[in-house]
């Protein structure tokens, strides 16, 4: 009796000195960037006015979160109620990218604007996506890291676990960019679940606009997700302050990506006053509350600010990821509508459209969309 309790004991202890090791571990190479950090811009066109953007004329741009290339049709998600946190082979990640290589190609937008890139992680199988699409697209580009780990042990299933994590959000373009900076937004997970965890940011990238001093200024966003709603309340607050900034001072301003919140126009809000109680009626209904909601952004902050809404209601934008993508049984599915643009009063959005892409190789259809810089 005496040597089996010493077993044990003796496996006790190296489970916690193994657990309290990999903390240790991770607090000492926890991903802290600065609140502000200038990018390199790789590949970069020439500074002159043929790569400069102008005034009064068509600009198409399209945002896409691409899911690492590892959120497909056939795939669920642990944090979305479902169990999976990597795809099965390499090949089949490798089947996505080439998928969203040819819709980007096919689009041949001036700007892309991607949310999940990986750069050499295990849960895409350590494919440098960033990489790969700057060859395909042959762009200017750059990349803002949103997610650095050097072991996220979750799933549970050791078969399913992410493991080493370099991903971000990156933006490309055939237009020359003079200055491309990260900013930390605020808001985090408490101790020690951040030190696994995203370091959410906006990438902002700068271009020249012939004929005046004013700049074209693009936000990649990609907001947070799995929080209680007030991290997102706190990083839409200062994209907010960073945008009207940005606006008071004489630039266009388009910000794109994945929200993570519910654009207005895809929900109704009612109000009640005798229990002092919203109630929110989504376009795309909910078919399971409990799993994962999409809060609405604050629409009114933004219309009384002079900024609009590039958004097409007709087609959802992301998928729920607690299943597969049922495609004989469209009533099992969940939708939201978190991807689209907001731009600045001084620019016309001319057109939107969610390309109806059936979440073949993302649990996000792309959005784009054609906008003028008023003169």
């Amino acid at each position: 009796m005496k040597r089996v309790l010493k077993i044990i004991l003796i496996f006790l202890i190296v489970v916690l000195v193994f657990g309290a090791g990999f903390i240790l571990a991770l607090q000492l190479t926890e991903f802290r960037p600065e609140e502000t950090t200038s990018l390199e811009i790789l590949n970069n066109v020439d500074d002159s006015n043929e790569n400069y953007f102008e005034l009064d004329s068509t600009i198409k741009i399209l945002t896409f979160n691409i899911g690492y290339a590892s959120l497909s049709e056939t795939e669920d998600f642990v944090m979305d109620g479902g169990e999976k946190g990597r795809m099965d082979t390499q090949q089949e990640v490798q089947d996505n990218l080439d998928g969203i290589a040819s819709i980007l190609q096919r689009e041949s937008p001036d700007i892309y604007l991607l949310q999940e890139v990986d750069e050499d992680s295990s849960r895409s199988y350590n494919i440098n996506q960033y990489e790969y699409f700057q060859n395909i697209l042959g762009t200017a580009s750059v990349l803002a890291y949103n997610y650095r780990c050097i072991f996220v042990p979750f799933p549970l299933s050791l078969s399913q676990m992410m493991g080493k994590v370099n991903s971000g959000i990156a933006t490309f373009s055939d237009y020359y960019s003079d200055e491309a900076s990260r900013i930390q937004l605020p808001g985090s997970f408490s101790w020690p679940l951040r030190l696994a965890n995203l370091k959410r940011c906006i990438l902002i990238s700068r271009y020249q606009i012939e004929g005046t001093t004013n700049e074209l200024v693009v936000i990649n966003v990609h907001l947070s997700a799995y929080d209680d709603g007030s991290m997102r309340q706190e990083e839409t607050s200062a994209l907010q302050e960073i945008m009207l900034n940005e606006y008071e001072a004489g630039n266009y301003v388009v910000v794109g990506g994945d929200f993570n919140q519910t654009f207005p126009d895809a929900v109704d809000i009612t109000y009640d006053s005798a229990t002092e109680t919203y109630s929110y009626d989504y376009l795309y209904s909910l078919r399971n509350e409990s799993i994962w909601v999409a809060p609405p952004i604050d629409g009114d902050w933004f219309i009384e600010n002079d900024f609009q809404f590039g958004i097409d209601t007709t087609y959802p934008t992301c998928r729920l990821l607690d299943h597969p993508y049922d495609k004989v049984d469209d009533s099992n599915n969940q939708y939201y509508l978190i991807d689209g643009f907001i731009v600045s009063a001084n620019i016309t959005i001319d057109h939107v459209e969610t390309l109806r892409e059936n979440f073949v190789h993302s649990d996000h259809n792309p959005v784009v969309m054609e906008f003028i810089l008023n003169s």
